[in-house]
Parts: structure tokens; sequence; C-alpha cells
């Protein structure tokens, strides 16, 4: 059940009148995320700015027993932030602030509507690396991602978001406030509950702040493009490439049809003339860049971003199309 108007007031009272959406044409932009043909009108859209605004606004959603969808940028495929009928989605896009980089430590505390791009970027400027990297990676925020336990390219070799969380702050459905985790690499008494709220898709609490493990940043960093005459042999290629035991960064597999589709829409130079191409990035050591084309067709090796940006980018809208 929607909230009635003195609720919807005392909403007002805690997050400003600015800060809640109530009129229908306001409400359709929230009413779907990125899950292709899922969508409901929410009764109320709440944006909060502060730990505090979600504990309150929580409070009062259990006292009104009004069902709450948490949401940042709407991003996520899952169905994980698409609102239930009438509902609060309460949007913590404008806790948007990079609280600590610190070096020392190798950790970065984050408001959640942080967005993934933000905290690659400052950890690069700190000198350090920040691996998940999903394909919505430059709109898509940090509590989505803790949330909704996202992947992404790198994940092969360096996991997923679950493997930098060492902490949060999170509250619960009656408005308590919880911190779990902190900076010690070892931190293994008692039950790990940080890791329960992990891939939760907010059904436990909201996530107000991050605590991530950030890593030195790759001393060098290659890329190819391997195109191959069958698709069989690309795909012998990835088994053969995992049993040499090398790890790439990165390797993506493109069918003729996914090749076509991400060349026409991105134009980035992708060869149309085979059946198979592997994309793949190696970073570490620079002897990691080196290595054999056994069985395919081509091979293309860059170095620099120049080449590597592209081929980044048709990787990402390729892990989006399927």
């Amino acid at each position: 059940m929607a909230l009635d108007q003195s609720n919807l007031n005392k909403l007002r009272d805690i997050v400003g009148a600015e800060n809640v959406l109530t009129s229908r044409e306001d409400l359709i932009p929230y009413a779907f995320d990125g899950t292709a043909a899922m969508k409901e009108m929410p009764g109320s859209v709440v944006f909060a700015v502060s730990t505090e605004q979600i504990s309150a606004v929580l409070k009062l959603a259990n006292d009104t027993e009004t069902p709450v969808v948490t949401r940042g940028s709407g991003t996520g495929l899952s169905g994980g932030s698409v609102p239930a009928a009438d509902c609060i989605v309460l949007c913590t896009v404008k806790m948007g602030a990079i609280l600590e980089v610190d070096a020392a430590n190798l950790t970065m505390t984050v408001e959640p509507g942080v967005t993934t791009i933000q905290i690659a970027e400052a950890a690069e400027k700190a000198g350090l690396f920040y691996p998940p990297d999903p394909g919505s990676m430059k709109i898509s925020t940090i509590g989505g991602n803790v949330a909704e336990n996202s992947g992404g390219l790198r994940g092969l070799k360096y996991g997923v978001t679950r493997n930098y969380v060492m902490g949060m702050e999170v509250v619960l459905p009656d408005g308590e406030v919880m911190r779990l985790g902190n900076k010690c690499v070892k931190d293994v008494a008692g039950f790990s509950l940080k890791d329960v709220m992990i891939g939760s898709e907010g059904t436990l609490g909201v996530i107000t702040k991050v605590l991530l493990r950030l890593i030195p940043k790759p001393a060098a960093k290659k890329t190819m493009v391997a195109t191959f005459d069958a698709m069989d042999a690309a795909a012998q290629t990835v088994s053969d490439i995992i049993a040499a035991q090398i790890i790439p960064c990165t390797l993506e597999f493109l069918d003729r049809t996914t090749i076509h589709c991400v060349e026409d829409f991105a134009k980035v130079g992708l060869p149309l003339d085979c059946e198979a191409l592997l994309l793949m990035e190696t970073d570490g050591h620079p002897a990691a860049g080196k290595g054999r084309h056994d069985g395919a067709a081509t091979a293309h090796v860059c170095v620099g971003p120049e080449c590597s940006l592209p081929l980044t980018s048709a990787s990402r809208l390729a892990e989006t199309l399927s």
C-alpha cells in the first residue's frame, strides 16, 4: 500500500521536499532497471544523502509496513532494483563521496553512490588498481555493485566485487546501523556478515559505506586480437590457454554475429572476415605479454592505450550483448 499524504510529509521532513518524488511522470523512470520486460510503478522515490536519513526512512517504512527497494543507477540486469507496487524506491545516487584513499593500507572508503569508474580513477591516481569492471562501470554505482556482487571482464584473473570488499556500513530494515569488517586482511574471527550482505540485492539492508581493497597497479599491459576461421578453433584456444596455466586479465570470445553487432554499433575496427575472434589482455610483469599464437588465423599484439581502449570498449559491449 502506498504511503498516505501524512506519511509522505514525514518523508519530506526526513530528506527534504526536493528529495521526494510522487508525480507519475517523475516515477516512470524508476519503474524499471536494465532488466528486460520487468517494470512496476513505485509509490514514491526518495533520495537520501546520509546514513541517518536512510535509517529514518526505513524506520518509517517499517512502522507503516511499506516495502522499500534500494536503487543506484538502475543498470542491473537481474531485476534487483525493479520496484514492488506502490513501494518506496530509496535511491542512493546522491551519496557520492570518496571518503578516504588509504594508500598505506591499500584501501578506499566510499559512499554507495560513487560510480565504479570514479573508484578506478581514484585508485589509479594513487598508483593503485581496483580490478572489478562491470560493463556499465561508467554509470553503475558501488552500492549496486556490492548488492549484486558484480563481475566484469577482469573476473577471470582478478575475481568479482566480493573479493575487494573488506567492510561496510549497512542499515537494517528496522533502521539499525551495523558496521561490518575492517582494514585487517586477516579478519577471521566470528561470522562474516559482510559476505552475507554482498550479493543480497538489497533484501537484507541498505549499504551506506563500503571499505574496498586495492592492489598494486600492474607494471605492464598488452592487448591481443586473434581471429579464427572456425568457432571450434577459438574455443579450443581458450581451453589451451587455461590448461597452460596462463591467466589473462581478460579473455573475451566473440562469434561472427556478435562481431558484426559490436562493430556496427561501436566502429572500433574489428575484423569482419572471420568466424570468431578472441580479445585478450595480459598484465603484470612485462614478460607476461609474450606468448605464441597457435591455432589463430591471424594475431595482432597491441601495446598502449591507443589500441587497448577501443578493444576494451568492444569487450564491454560484447559482455552487455551476452
